[in-house]
């Protein structure tokens, strides 16, 4: 029961920093006006409570990591990347009424980034991990 709660503890944590990683470069996009430039409709403000939100999302989804912890690191990547997609597919079906409404690139950019996500947290706990 230990290790369990160990290895949940090290995906939140991995999720969580990747989540923070992906959302400063969101912010820095909208900060600099490129998504403005590319008709996003989405530029947040750098605020605790949006960084918050975005760390607690990304520490939970990192947990979907939680049976594929021994994998190589291939396989782990590919799976961070598949699991990208998932809070994808949750911020455009179910947080938007309509994809196109915050510009018709949104959708693209929140799957790039779900995806650096992903890809970000796989590599966070290849790094961190002991072998």
């Amino acid at each position: 029961m230990r290790e369990l709660a160990r290895r949940m503890a090290f995906l939140f944590f991995a999720g969580a920093l990747a989540g923070a990683i992906t959302s400063l470069g969101w912010w820095l996009l909208g900060a600099a006006g490129v998504l403005a430039q590319w008709g996003v409709a989405l530029a947040p403000e750098l605020t605790l409570e949006w960084l918050e939100s975005h760390l607690v999302t990304g520490g939970l989804w990192g947990l979907l990591l939680l049976p594929f912890l021994g994998d190589t690191a291939n396989r782990l990547l590919g799976l961070g990347a598949g699991v990208g997609l998932l809070p994808a597919c949750h911020v455009v079906m179910v947080q938007w009424s309509r994809p196109t409404e915050p510009g018709a690139l949104a959708p693209v950019l929140v799957l790039a980034f779900c995806v650096v996500w992903g890809l970000a947290t796989a590599g966070l706990v290849l790094a961190l991990r002991e072998t």
